[in-house]
């Protein structure tokens, strides 16, 4: 074999190794079986936006970025084993042609669950520390970032001069202005995650917890009044 169709050769073997490497998601398709960052496998029951919601064995449903989840390659055939008649069976026993029950592994809870319950206008709310400083918060994900009104600014130790409100947003409201922060800590009761982008909004009168934060998490989930937060 000459070297040029050696090469060939050995492009057209990597070429076929990398398409059969699993890659991440682009989008979240119903009915997808996908493997999470946890390496457990699922399907994909419903999307919202980039939000996959995974149903697993157990009848459990998480919420995942679906840039955390994978294809979930098709399982092989097991190969079929033909006793050989040729060979007798000195135990006289005829040979089983019975499989053997399949076995399935359930993984155990993970401790680092929070559940919370929505309130009366279906809202989910929380007390989180930003910074060391207590602040109240409602779960907002149409929120692209953690915003703070400015009390929890000021609390945070945020000062007023510190802040440059050179942006603008869209809300319920109309426009409105606000400053790009970085939090140095959200803690949820044992949950911390650090470095969070914020926006710091004029007139806004309650915190919310947007995704700069929730997508930092392993999974979260509303489902039936309640929010289920794991990381």
């Amino acid at each position: 074999m000459n070297r040029a169709v050696m090469a060939f050769a050995v492009l057209v073997l990597d070429s076929e190794l990398s398409s059969a490497a699993p890659q991440e998601l682009t989008r979240c398709v119903a009915g997808q079986q996908v493997i999470d960052k946890e390496g457990r496998s699922g399907v994909i029951v419903a999307d919202d936006n980039k939000l996959c919601q995974v149903k697993y064995a157990d009848g459990q449903i998480y919420d995942w970025i679906f840039w955390n989840l994978r294809p979930r390659a098709p399982a092989a055939e097991p190969a079929v084993v033909t006793p050989d008649a040729s060979v007798p069976d000195r135990t006289g026993t005829p040979p089983s042609t019975t499989a053997p029950p399949a076995l399935t592994i359930l993984r155990p809870s993970s401790s680092r669950t929070l559940v919370y319950r929505a309130d009366r206008r279906g809202h989910f709310s929380l007390t989180a520390t930003v910074n060391g400083a207590p602040t109240r918060f409602v779960v907002d994900t149409g929120a692209s970032l953690v915003a703070l009104t400015l009390d929890d600014a000021r609390a945070a130790g945020i000062g007023r001069s510190e802040l440059i409100f050179n942006q603008v947003t869209q809300t319920a409201n109309g426009r409105v202005r606000f400053a790009s922060v970085m939090l140095r800590e959200v803690r949820v009761e044992q949950l911390s995650i650090e470095n969070v982008p914020a926006a710091v909004i004029e007139n806004l009168d309650q915190s919310l917890l947007g995704m700069s934060f929730l997508k930092r998490l392993k999974s979260f989930e509303m489902r039936e009044g309640a929010l289920t937060i794991s990381w």
